[in-house]
């Protein structure tokens, strides 16, 4: 009888174990990179794309606070694909927390579509900023959980239309960087697309800087870190993303149907911060630093640096 109680309570512990990890790989964070198979993804701020690093096996964007960038998403592959984006957690069209299920973008084989912002109408956006994390959007209607990650879920057309080749001017360019930008495409006519409403009108404006959560969100957030759970999202480090000024950027309704409607094909992203936030998640800054310095001593090199009008005599040559 003896020598049944230690495997019993071996099993129990390899059952308990069992179930740990298991809790522990459904809420796993997924592996996030910028270019997978024949789909890429960008971060871009003031017309070029933003400073990206890879540290184990994910993606990383060097942002500032202040800024406005936007999404570049490109398709490398003679297929039509629907593209759903999120923005800490937000889905770009409708506001709400992200979903497989949700309508995106048109992006057309071969070409590309930059996403400007939160979509307020058929005819405008309200520009991605980086911002702290309590004067960004999730924080301000209520979880700044899911801030400081960008995400693109691809979904293939159905049923399969005959491949479109590459454009012959385009072959010898890596990235297709030669293919004209499409635009940005609207989501597909089977669902009604809902704007994202901006924050609550009763968040004071020109209020300092960390003070962007309205009350009931900061209520909430402050009890969860109470319980230690959560840092209100107002005293939180990093960036996240605002809800920026309004831009015109019209969209169209479009028939789309998926092949796989739950499951997309790939699932792409970056991780984003500032240069604070990123070295403590020790990321090495220093090698895009000294890229930067030799560019630097390249840009402002002379063929005919400046020189005596004799020639100097060396050390000890009179002596």
């Amino acid at each position: 009888m003896t020598h049944r109680t230690p495997v019993r309570h071996s099993l129990a512990a390899h059952l308990l174990l069992a179930l740990i990890l298991a809790a522990s790989c459904a809420t796993a964070a997924p592996r996030l990179q910028d270019r997978r198979g024949p789909y890429s993804v960008e971060v871009w701020i003031d017309g070029r794309p933003a400073r990206t690093f890879s540290h184990r096996g994910e993606s990383y964007v060097l942002g500032e606070r202040g800024r406005r960038y936007t999404l570049r998403v490109q398709n490398h592959s003679g297929r039509r694909v629907e593209i759903v984006a999120t923005v800490d957690g937000r889905d770009v069209l409708d506001g709400r927390p992200g979903s497989f299920g949700k309508r995106g973008y048109l992006l057309p084989a071969w070409g590309s579509v930059t996403i400007e912002g939160w979509r307020l109408s058929q005819q405008e956006i309200a520009a991605f900023r980086f911002s702290s994390v309590g004067e960004s959007y999730a924080a301000r209607t209520g979880d700044a959980r899911q801030v400081g990650v960008i995400g693109v879920a691809f979904f293939p057309e159905a049923p399969l239309p005959p491949p479109v080749y590459e454009p012959y001017a385009a072959r010898d360019d890596h990235w297709g960087q030669n293919v004209p930008d499409d635009g940005e495409y609207a989501p597909s006519e089977r669902r009604r697309m809902s704007a994202p409403q901006p924050p609550a009108a009763s968040a004071p404006s020109g209020r300092a800087e960390g003070d962007g959560a309205p009350s009931s969100a900061r209520s909430s957030e402050s009890a969860a870190a109470a319980r230690g759970r959560l840092a209100p999202s107002y005293e939180r480090p990093g960036l996240g993303t605002a809800f920026g000024e309004r831009h015109y950027a019209p969209v169209t309704n479009v028939p789309f149907e998926r092949a796989n409607s739950s499951h997309p094909s790939y699932l792409l992203g970056l991780r984003y911060n500032d240069a604070r936030g990123l070295m403590a998640m020790g990321i090495d800054l220093r090698p895009w630093r000294r890229h930067y310095d030799e560019a630097q001593r390249r840009r402002y090199a002379t063929p005919f640096p400046a020189q005596p009008d004799y020639a100097a005599p060396p050390p000890g040559w009179d002596e």
